[in-house]
C-alpha cells in the first residue's frame, strides 16, 4: 500500500488495485513522503471512498482536530475485545461525529441530559463502563468535564454498532427492554439479582426480541399448542405475568406475541423466579 497524499500524521490516502481508500493508524504517516509504502504494523483501519460513510469520513477529516479522531480510534478498538462478531464500519463517523460535537457544545455550556442512562448503565453494563473510561479520559486530554450523561450516548452508539441498528432503533430497544423488565419486577414485587446468569440470558433476550419487534419480524411458530399449555400450567405465575407483557406490547406497539415468543418469555421469567 503506496501513499497517495497525506491528511495528517494519523491519516493517508492509499490507491490499492485503483481505488482510493482512507487509511488510518497512529504515527502512520510520520516521516513518510507521497509514493513511499506505508507499514503494515500500523494499519488501524482502512475505509474505502466508495460509499457515503466513508465520504463523510473525508469531510470529518477535514473539519475535526485530528486528536479527536484518534481518540474515537481509541475507543472503537477497545470496544470491538466486547464483541466475537465484528462491529459496523458506521461507527467510525457516528461516535467521531459525536464525540467533536460534544466537546464543542459542552465548552458552549449546553449540557444534554440522557433520559436513559440508568437503564443503559443496567442493560448494557459493559459498554457502559467503557464508555466512563472513555469520558475520564477525555475530560483528561481535551481539559473539559463531560458528564456522566455523554457515557450513555457513547455507549449507545457501541451497542448500535453491535446491533447494527440505527441509533433511534436503538433507544427504542432500550425502552422496549426496560419497560418489559418493569412489568416483570412489578408483577413479582421481585428484586432481581443483576450480576446472575439468568439476568443476563434474560436481558440479551430481550434486546434481540425488541430488535425483531421493532423492525416488524416475528419467531416462526414452531413450538405446537400443547407444549405452551404445557408451560403455562407448570409456570402459572410466569404466564400471568406475560399476560401483561402482551398487553403492553398490544396497546403500544400493536404485536402480537407468538407461540414461540410466548414460551421463551415464561422460561426466562421462571428461571429469575429460582
Amino acid at each position: 500500500m503506496k501513499i497517495t497524499k497525506i491528511l495528517n500524521n494519523n491519516v493517508v490516502i492509499s490507491t490499492i488495485n485503483h481505488e482510493e481508500r482512507i487509511v488510518m493508524g497512529k504515527g502512520i504517516a510520520f516521516g513518510k513522503q507521497n509514493g513511499q509504502t506505508l507499514d503494515k504494523d500500523k494499519i488501524d483501519k482502512v475505509f474505502r471512498l466508495t460509499s457515503e460513510e466513508q465520504e463523510r469520513m473525508l469531510t470529518l477529516l477535514n473539519e475535526i482536530d485530528q486528536n479527536v479522531i484518534m481518540m474515537a480510534q481509541d475507543i472503537i478498538v477497545q470496544a470491538k475485545q466486547l464483541y466475537e462478531k465484528p462491529m459496523s464500519e458506521s461507527i467510525y463517523v457516528s461516535l467521531t461525529d459525536h464525540i467533536d460535537y460534544a466537546i464543542k457544545r459542552t465548552r458552549e455550556g449546553h449540557i444534554i441530559k440522557n433520559p436513559l442512562l440508568y437503564e443503559i448503565h443496567r442493560l448494557y453494563p459493559q459498554e457502559y463502563e467503557l464508555s466512563l473510561k472513555a469520558i475520564a479520559t477525555i475530560n483528561e486530554r481535551f481539559d473539559i468535564h463531560l458528564p456522566k450523561d455523554e457515557a450513555g450516548f457513547i455507549a449507545m452508539h457501541i451497542v448500535n454498532a453491535s446491533m447494527d441498528e440505527n441509533i433511534a432503533n436503538i433507544y427504542e430497544i432500550t425502552k422496549i427492554t426496560k419497560s418489559i423488565l418493569d412489568i416483570v419486577r412489578y408483577h413479582f414485587n421481585l428484586h432481581i439479582d443483576e450480576e446472575g446468569l439468568s439476568y443476563s440470558r434474560f436481558m440479551t433476550h430481550l434486546k434481540f426480541f425488541s430488535q425483531r419487534l421493532i423492525n416488524h419480524e416475528s419467531l416462526n411458530d414452531v413450538t405446537d399448542d400443547s407444549l405452551l399449555q404445557m408451560l403455562q400450567q407448570k409456570h402459572t405465575k410466569s404466564d400471568e405475568c406475560v399476560d401483561k407483557i402482551s398487553d403492553f406490547l398490544k396497546k403500544h406497539y400493536n404485536h402480537v406475541l407468538s407461540n414461540d415468543e410466548r414460551v421463551y418469555l415464561i422460561l426466562h421469567i421462571a428461571r429469575l423466579l429460582t
